[in-house]
């Protein structure tokens, strides 16, 4: 039986308007991949021959939107690609802005501000560099493990890393290693920048 892409008791004129309305997207999301400077800048360069305005013309690239984070890449390959994703609500297709821009070959995604699942990693990743070297590992333990798992098998020098280098106690911290609680932790240490013409010091 040949495939149909007419819905079940779709009347022609609902199958005429939903054709129309279809048509209609897919012109749109062509134009505005056509139009982002990405885009023209990868079919310009001869050396990403899988871009061209044929091959953008009938596989686009589009943004696939979620609540906390937006994907780029062609459709199909872009909904596979996040399918396991928890980024909230979504997905939506929409159309490529004039300057987004993306990998040229691979999946592009980036967190929008709200994202809970971007501050769990950039926690996660402060952690470890607290910890340092040799108790980084911690994090991912902690992280992998129930809390009843992690306690039990929490050597007591790796206890006393935690609370020297995080100043909070184990049970905190495999809150904040499963992105269940977030904490303030000092910064990173950044070195001044000073000037050539700034004489202040010297004087």
């Amino acid at each position: 039986m040949p495939l149909s892409l007419r819905f079940d008791g779709e009347s022609d004129d609902e199958f005429r308007t939903r054709g129309e309305s279809g048509l209609l997207i897919a012109r749109r999301l062509v134009a505005a991949c056509l139009g982002n400077e990405c885009v023209q800048e990868y079919i310009a360069n001869d050396e990403r021959p899988e871009y061209s305005v044929e091959k953008m013309s009938s596989d686009p690239i589009v943004r696939v939107e979620y609540e906390q984070a937006i994907a780029y890449g062609d459709m199909a390959g872009a909904l596979y690609f996040t399918r396991n994703k928890h980024w909230g609500d979504g997905p939506q297709i929409m159309p490529l802005e004039p300057d987004d821009w993306f990998f040229p070959d691979h999946y592009t995604y980036e967190y929008r501000e709200n994202s809970l699942y971007n501050r769990r990693f950039l926690q996660r990743q402060r952690m470890k560099e607290i910890l340092g070297k040799r108790w980084r590992k911690l994090v991912g333990s902690a992280k992998w493990h129930n809390q009843e798992t992690f306690l039990r098998i929490l050597e007591p020098q790796e206890e006393r890393a935690i609370r020297r280098c995080l100043n909070v106690g184990p049970k905190l911290f495999w809150r904040m290693a499963k992105g269940k609680a977030f904490v303030p932790m000092k910064p990173k240490e950044r070195q001044r920048e000073f000037s050539f013409d700034d004489q202040s010091d010297a004087e």
